[in-house]
């Protein structure tokens, strides 16, 4: 069973005989690194050691940290795990990719996140999602029809209601950024994992931004967070996110999808995109590209 440790209070995270020691309230908590999937430390006042620190990359586990506000902030960035791929040919790589070619890989992210959107709608609603895996059907290299966005609209329309605004401060906004937040964090880690550059995307294209190859990869991903808080938190009376809510939405990580025809976990599937745009990258053939699929709601078995 793999861990997803959310500290909400101020805490003191070290090492103790190679298991993850943390202190908070009192009480001191052993994790043996193996078990731990992501760490993320809420309170601006928790400690921790470089020794720690290093242990929890040398594992690849995501750790994010969180700003004032209690949104994620920042991840750790480990530095060539496993080895096996060189940065530099890799951002060699990126810079060669065609314009031609980033077009489709745009128009296959983009399709897959609106029928990953069609599946949320059968699922919430029972109903049929027609309309949508029309549109996704009718993207084109680029999407240069703009079928993404009209997707959005008939989408949140129907599973939010004709009065959803993304730009409301409630709860089911911040529970979907906070969401976001969090695979954003795992996919930006993956990618300079890989030795990608993550600022230089395919779609993306914000000079301020420093993840925008993370921003490109995360759409298909984003209807797996869509479909747990509006069929688990909308429903709630609470107008702003709970330290409860938080850490449930850290544990979409263990959430399944269906990739490459087997049902992992959404943390797993992060590591296989990114691990087969790099193959993508390398051969100039959009078919390595793999992508998750929604399924119904439930944790991996592995993650249980």
């Amino acid at each position: 069973m793999f861990r997803n440790v959310y500290l909400k209070n101020p805490a003191t995270i070290s090492l103790d005989h190679y298991q993850l020691e943390v202190a908070t309230n009192g009480s001191k908590y052993h994790f043996p690194f193996d078990d731990i999937q992501s760490l993320l430390i809420e309170s601006l006042d928790s400690k921790i050691s470089t020794a720690a620190l290093s242990e929890l990359a040398e594992h690849g586990i995501t750790v994010i940290t969180c700003d004032s506000q209690h949104l994620p902030s920042g991840t750790l960035l480990p530095l060539g795990i496993g080895g096996y791929y060189q940065h530099l040919k890799t951002l060699n790589l990126q810079l060669a990719l065609t314009k031609r070619f980033k077009d489709r890989l745009t128009r296959k992210v983009i399709k897959q996140k609106i029928h990953n959107q069609g599946t949320v709608v059968q699922l919430l609603t029972g109903g049929p999602a027609t309309v949508l895996n029309k549109l996704a059907d009718a993207v084109l290299d680029g999407d240069e029809s703009a079928r993404e966005g009209v997707a959005a609209k008939i989408y949140f329309t129907t599973i939010g209601g004709q009065e959803f605004n993304r730009r409301l401060g409630n709860l089911t906004n911040g529970a979907l950024n906070y969401g976001f937040s969090i695979l954003r964090s795992c996919i930006a880690r993956e990618l300079v994992q890989f030795g990608f550059e993550p600022a230089l995307a395919f779609n993306h294209h914000n000079l301020q931004n420093p993840f925008n190859l993370a921003d490109d990869l995360i759409e298909p991903f984003r209807p797996v967070v869509e479909l747990y808080v509006f069929s688990q938190l909308s429903a709630q009376s609470n107008e702003m996110l709970s330290s409860e809510n938080k850490a449930q939405l850290l544990r979409i990580l263990s959430y399944e999808v269906l990739i490459n025809n087997q049902c992992q976990s959404v943390q797993y599937a992060i590591h296989l995109v990114v691990e087969s745009l790099w193959n993508a990258c390398e051969s100039q053939k959009i078919t390595p590209l793999l992508l998750p699929k929604v399924v119904t709601l439930q944790v991996h078995k592995n993650e249980e």
